[in-house]
């Protein structure tokens, strides 16, 4: 599930994220009945799993299948899985270099008299900096290990660095953490969902990983960067947490900022750590003292504030939000959009202005006018950044991308998608970093995520290199922003709709299927609970249970983009 932000203020965090980890050790596997492991609770009330230690007297297999077991668990430096290394590599063996997620099927067995294999199907891969991605198709991958005897017990003396762990393990081990980058306009934070393990380490993990800078896709040219100056490391190699406070003592190279890249340094730290779930506050020091008390940490002017969660719906008499039992019109925006009558609609966060798709074209609309600012033929519906630009394109020119300011002024900007036969939606996120779009080329559908620079007075300049995220199954049909870490694509199959949440970063998850009703559009609210889908028969979808979607909604003919 997408991670939740919520309203920090000064330097207080609030705890937005709940991890509870399983008494269960993962999936069976062939091989000789082993001790159950057992989960502990700690400090900050976390779980944490414990799995056995060495058999005594055991064979070359049963130490290598005891040492994957126990590699799961990252509690005290992994210490229960040193305990199967010799003395000299315990200290030498980086655990914390990957996590290998494989299909929860794994072959162990002696090789040779000293030698012992473990093969097993890779199907996700976590590298060190806590990036996520999944491994597709799946590969088959053979690890070696190197055995002596100490004090007469097989212990293993070499083996890869990083450590092997199925999906059930890993979905109870490790918890999604949004790190916080500012946007290349310096004016917003933009989230990049990393994967840590849970419990006393991850306020340590995050930390080091949000030193070390955005993932590589965001910080292509700039699109995201860090404030923390160059060379900036902490002074200990750890960040402890006592009584709910997280302290972060940092070297001397982060004397040299300023008070404004200090408070953004603040504002990284407190976003960031919000989502470990015994942090309440952060105490930000350099070489033990601290650094400008008197500069606030507090995050609401950075991060992108929540849509409003009802419905916004055209309907044939008004245009409004859904309070449950009646449309309540939209302030300025409705006269000018039921004078338009337009196919779709995306409005500013407080209506203030609006992006509509009409017969003659795309429209801007704003201080209760309509001004047409493109008239090409077979436009798809536009986008409307955070920034205030429109966003253009015909569905069959993908690569003619138009970028729009109010005053009229057009930009084309060039595309990483060009090779493309037609787009099909276009969409950014709410802090205006990312763009979100669902091409076709060959009969073939991707989901497309970029990352966008902008240039003086926030003018889009360039994207970058897309991933390439997770569809719902079938014939897409539409895809939206959730939040700003999540999206989600809708698609139609044998007479069904399939819905699917997609995490950037992060893993995607199908939702219930839609089986009354023909989708034609989705929108995001905040959460996934918030997916609205508009039907072709002028129903708005919501998720009312994990079981089925319910209308909430009739007598709809579009269902508003809220930016």
């Amino acid at each position: 599930m997408a991670p939740k932000l919520s309203k920090v203020t000064a330097l207080a965090i609030a705890v937005v994220a709940v991890f509870v980890l399983s008494a269960c050790s993962g999936i069976p596997r062939a091989g000789s009945v082993n001790q159950g492991s057992a989960v502990v609770p700690v400090e900050d009330d976390t779980i944490e799993f414990l799995p056995s230690g060495p058999v005594e007297n055991g064979t070359i297999e049963q130490i290598l299948r005891g040492f994957v077991e126990a590699s799961s668990s990252p509690v005290s430096d992994y210490a229960i899985a040193r305990q199967f290394l010799t003395p000299e590599f315990a200290t030498q063996w980086d655990a914390t270099s990957s996590v290998n997620v494989d299909a929860g099927l794994r072959t162990v067995f002696q090789t040779d008299d000293q030698l012992g294999q473990v093969t097993y199907t890779l199907t996700a891969l976590v590298d060190a900096q806590g990036n996520y991605s999944d491994v597709s198709p799946t590969l088959s991958v053979t690890n070696d290990y190197s055995f002596q005897q100490i004090d007469g017990q097989w212990r293993i003396s070499s083996a890869p660095d990083g450590v092997v762990m199925d999906r059930f393990t890993f979905d109870q081990v490790y918890q999604a953490h949004p790190l916080y980058f500012f946007d290349s306009t310096n004016s917003l934070l933009v989230p990049d969902v990393r994967f840590f393990p849970a419990g006393a380490s991850a306020s340590t993990r995050i930390t080091k990983a949000l030193l070390a800078g955005p993932s590589g896709w965001l910080a292509a040219n700039g699109a995201a960067h860090t404030a923390f100056p160059a060379g900036t490391a902490l002074v200990a190699d750890t960040v402890p947490v006592t009584r709910g406070t997280a302290t972060v003592d940092l070297n001397s190279a982060a004397l040299s900022a300023d008070p404004t890249v200090i408070r953004q340094m603040k504002q990284q730290l407190a976003a960031s750590l919000q989502s470990v779930e015994n942090i309440n506050t952060v105490n930000m020091l350099v070489d033990g003292a601290t650094l400008n008390n008197a500069i606030s940490s507090s995050i609401d002017s950075v991060i992108p504030k929540p849509v409003d969660s009802r419905p916004l719906v055209l309907t044939d008499k008004t245009f409004g939000y859904w309070t449950g039992s009646a449309v309540e019109t939209a302030t300025q925006l409705a006269p000018a959009i039921l004078s338009e009558q337009p196919s779709a609609i995306t409005t500013s966060n407080g209506n203030t202005q609006a992006a509509v798709l009409t017969a003659e074209g795309v429209a801007f609309i704003r201080n209760g006018n309509a001004q047409l600012v493109d008239t090409r033929p077979g436009l798809i519906a536009p986008a409307l950044d955070t920034f205030g630009y429109l966003w253009s394109v015909p569905a069959s020119q993908p690569d003619k991308l138009l970028v729009i300011s109010t005053d009229g002024k057009q930009l084309q900007l060039e595309v990483p998608w060009s090779s493309a036969d037609s787009i099909q939606s276009l969409s950014l996120s709410r802090d205006g970093s990312r763009v979100l779009a669902l091409i076709e080329t060959n009969g073939a559908y991707e989901l497309l995520v970029s990352a966008l620079v902008r240039g003086e007075k926030s003018v889009p300049e360039q994207l970058g290199i897309p991933l390439v995220l997770s569809l719902a199954a079938g014939t897409p049909v539409a895809a939206a922003w959730v939040d700003t870490t999540t999206v989600v694509s809708v698609s139609t199959a044998n007479g069904v709709g399939n819905v699917r949440t997609q995490v950037i970063g992060g893993q995607g998850a199908d939702l219930a299927k839609i089986t009354s009703g023909t989708p034609v559009s989705v929108v995001g609210a905040n959460t996934v609970a918030g997916i609205r889908i508009l039907t072709f028969e002028g129903n708005v979808l919501t998720q009312r249970s994990s079981a089925q979607w319910l209308s909430a909604v009739t007598g709809v003919k579009v269902l508003s983009v809220q930016q």
